[in-house]
């Protein structure tokens, strides 16, 4: 049973209990309402059903900030107004989707011969990069293997966590929450 069928259910028997009265329903409207990066189990299979991430879509998020990780730890390039490329840095982690982070997307599709490689994140991009994830070890660090370089995630409560810049403390992955 996945944790949102589990927190439906035992809303659900609380109302029941409680005769109705709604006792229950604060908190388990709190709890259903998580909107970012989760999984449970392998977690390659964790990232194959995220939403997708753009210019256009949950541009400035944690969900951004996880996403730009991976083009870091992959080594990605972005090309600049004037036709040079440039490497994708750390300090680039920052949770806007901004021409910089969609022109290495773009890179990072092309790289990688995915027949979507327009710079937005969809669930090909999602599934091709899942696979590199290995974990979660202790304290539910995963690990996304890189061709640069790994990175590091927590899944905790199956819930991701990312660092913005690579450093600080750990935020939960939200598409419509930045820091």
């Amino acid at each position: 049973m996945s944790m949102r069928t589990g927190v439906v259910a035992m809303a659900t028997a609380a109302l029941l209990g409680a005769g109705g009265t709604g006792i229950a329903l604060a908190p388990a409207a709190n709890a259903a309402s998580y909107h970012g990066i989760d999984g449970g189990g392998a977690v390659t299979d964790d990232w194959q059903d995220e939403e997708n991430l753009s210019v256009d879509d949950y541009a400035q998020s944690n969900a951004t900030a996880l996403w730009e990780t991976v083009l870091y730890a992959d080594g990605a390039q972005w090309q600049d107004d004037d036709g040079d490329w440039h490497s994708f840095t750390k300090s680039q982690i920052d949770g806007s989707f901004g021409p910089e982070t969609e022109s290495a997307t773009q890179w990072w599709q092309e790289h990688y011969h995915l027949s979507d490689n327009d710079g937005v994140v969809t669930d090909q991009s999602w599934t091709f990069a899942q696979r590199w994830l290995l974990g979660p070890a202790s304290g539910g660090t995963v690990t996304y293997q890189g061709d640069a370089r790994n990175v590091t995630f927590k899944r905790i409560s199956g819930k991701y966590r990312v660092r913005i810049k690579g450093t600080g403390p750990w935020k939960l992955a939200y598409y419509d929450k930045l820091g």
